[in-house]
């Protein structure tokens, strides 16, 4: 009977150990075929243009760092590493620069990634003037490309093509700087980082629409006139005035482009306003991005997605500080606040065909600038529309940056001090107590509108403070909510009074002061200080001291000139969940979500769910507690007999 027994629980226990081995968990039992990690990412601002030389919004450029590759990428404490470069050498003197590529990048077609597409992209981006912070200085008719992964770059007093430019308000046209190719010492630090602003683009692709565009290129139709018998006249090329008429096929919809790049994320269907759907890239030259599938749904009101993230609809999303400190967050929801690497301000539009068909032309006035600055208060901003989530600011270029002004000479500030400054200049109530004033002839009263978008509760408190502030220095003042995407077409087509804007800037400085020249299609407000223009060439070709110098001179004709009031720098608030996903290097500025922070979505980690087939750890726990109770029933049964 013993022997019985005892043979029983050898059964017994020989049974448990094959179970348990059956069914531990494993690779294969877990997931038989790994099931895609996806993640979805809820977004407020929408993009405006994904073609990156017209693209003017965050939102375009948060899709363009995952779709594209620049040559140089931001890297820790906003020093710079390679992007498409693998190393990069100076020439002695300053003058030259030699990029050694990558050899294992692909176009998201395939396609091999080679210094053709970076010579491509350098000449035309030059030649046309996009975005030209980055890339005045390099010499457009003299790049070398000695093999398929070298490039050398040779720097210019101007790289410009001598050529006339075309732009949508009168006079039509104008001259961009000439041609000139005696050599210049450029700031290397200023060069580097501004190519950290230059996606590199598919020569295949875009070609095609450019240079050999069947209307706009060397050898298209579209160059010449109407006659007076309305017969067609064949110019050509050279010998019409639109010289940078090869962009029209890029530029003006409908275009054919292909939003193809070599960056870690491949975009895949794109429904304005609704829904963006990116794959992740298998073949990305710095590894495989975690997430395989990443969908951007866009929010009409930030509300709306934040209780959509609560509820696990999406799994990451930015949002305000309302919703921070009213709201209840599970522990499965991460809270990251991080400075926000630009600047919130109240914008009083300097534009001079807007304030001469609107018959606003005393916003042009400079007391009227000064007094706007000096009547808001922004401490109440801060305090009250970003409850604290925020800090007071006064320069365009941010206190956390190692070229901020902090010895910036500041005006006496306060509703007295504003209606002082208006009075010393003329301006006198009227009955209704706003101040009015004769110019050119006509009684002018300082009645305005200040436009904000809608979706957002702390653009409607800072617009209300705001109202509220210049109404008490004697301005009238109409507030004006838009839905985001009007607002975003009136605030970078200049067609507004005032209006609340968010600029925001890289490490350097070299970008912000380019959009603070008179020429900038992203100028704030339209705003011509001819210094700052000068401020901005010689920057790049100044020693370190001096850049600190001019910079700083900026900074102080910028808060003179007064048109831009910043308001405030803002905290970046994101949430996201994580029991789905978690971030590395989500301490940067701007946060994870950003036009520079790529690595937090190229090293995303994925959270698997919880739930069957249980741990090796609670098997094994499971199991022996079952084995314990097979000895005792078999014990027990022993004794009976």
């Amino acid at each position: 009977m013993r022997r019985r027994n005892a043979l029983v629980t050898l059964l017994l226990i020989g049974f448990f150990l094959v179970t348990l081995v059956a069914f531990t968990p494993n690779a294969a039992a877990e997931t038989p075929e790994e099931e895609p990690r996806s993640i979805v990412v809820g977004m407020f601002e929408q993009p405006d243009y994904l073609g990156p030389m017209m693209a003017g919004t965050i939102a375009a450029w948060e899709f363009l760092n995952w779709m594209y590759d620049p040559l140089i990428r931001w890297g820790d404490d906003w020093t710079v590493k390679g992007g498409l470069v693998d190393s990069w050498e100076w020439a002695a003197n300053g003058t030259q620069l030699t990029l050694n590529l990558v050899h294992n990048a692909t176009w998201h077609d395939g396609t091999p990634f080679t210094s053709k597409d970076v010579n491509w992209t350098l000449f035309t981006w030059t030649w046309l003037g996009w975005w030209v912070a980055q890339t005045p200085r390099i010499d457009h008719r003299n790049i070398r490309c000695p093999d398929d992964y070298t490039v050398v770059l040779n720097f210019v007093e101007s790289g410009y093509e001598s050529i006339a430019a075309w732009q949508a308000a009168p006079p039509y046209w104008y001259w961009r700087d000439s041609y000139d190719n005696t050599s210049v010492e450029v700031n290397q630090e200023c060069f580097l980082t501004g190519l950290t602003y230059v996606p590199i683009l598919p020569a295949h692709l875009w070609d095609p629409l450019m240079w050999h565009h069947p209307v706009w290129g060397l050898e298209g139709t579209g160059y010449g006139y109407y006659d007076a018998n309305n017969t067609w006249v064949y110019l050509g090329y050279w010998d019409y005035y639109n010289w940078d008429g090869i962009s029209w096929g890029t530029i003006l919809p409908p275009f054919e482009r292909e939003d193809i790049g070599t960056g870690p994320f491949i975009l895949k269907e794109y429904e304005v306003g609704e829904y963006a759907i990116f794959e992740g890239n298998d073949d990305y030259h710095w590894g495989a991005p975690a997430i395989d599938n990443l969908t951007v749904l866009f929010y009409s009101s930030i509300e709306t997605m934040t209780q959509a993230l609560k509820a696990g609809e999406i799994d990451f999303c930015e949002t305000t500080a309302n919703f921070i400190e009213t709201g209840v967050f599970g522990p499965e929801v991460t809270i990251n606040e991080v400075s926000s690497l630009g600047w919130q301000a109240l914008l009083t539009n300097q534009d001079w065909i807007y304030a001469n068909t609107t018959d606003a032309f005393a916003l042009r006035e400079p007391a009227v600038k000064v007094a706007i600055n000096q009547a808001v208060n922004k401490s109440n901003i801060v305090n009250v529309a970003y409850l604290g989530h925020a800090r007071v600011a006064d320069s365009v270029i941010h206190s956390e940056l190692k070229w901020h002004n902090d010895a910036l000479v500041k005006r006496d500030v306060g509703v007295t001090e504003a209606m002082a400054t208006l009075e010393a200049d003329g301006w006198v109530l009227n009955d209704d107590d706003v101040y009015e004033k004769n110019l050119n002839g006509t009684t002018k009263t300082l009645s305005f509108t200040l436009k904000f978008q809608t979706g957002d509760p702390t653009a409607l408190s800072m617009a209300q403070l705001i109202e509220s502030d210049l109404e008490a220095a004697g301005f009238d003042i109409t507030l004006q909510a838009l839905d985001i995407t009007t607002y975003t077409a009136d605030l970078l087509g200049y067609n507004f009074d005032l209006t609340l804007g968010y600029w925001s800037q890289i490490g350097d400085p070299n970008s912000m002061a380019q959009y603070m020249t008179s020429t900038s299609w992203i100028n704030p407000t339209g705003l011509n200080v001819p210094r700052v223009d000068q401020i901005y060439k010689e920057q790049q070709l100044a020693t370190e001291s001096a850049r600190e110098d001019l910079i700083d001179e900026m900074q102080q004709l910028i808060y003179d000139e007064a048109s831009i009031c910043v308001l405030a720098e803002i905290s970046d608030i994101e949430i996201y969940r994580n029991d789905r996903w978690d971030f590395p290097k989500a301490d940067w500025l701007s946060g994870i979500l950003s036009m520079w922070n790529w690595e937090s979505w190229l090293h995303a980690e994925y959270v698997p769910p919880v739930g069957f087939p249980i741990s090796m750890e609670l098997a094994i726990i499971a199991g022996a507690g079952i084995l314990v109770v097979v000895v005792v029933l078999v014990y027990m049964r022993s004794r009976r007999s």
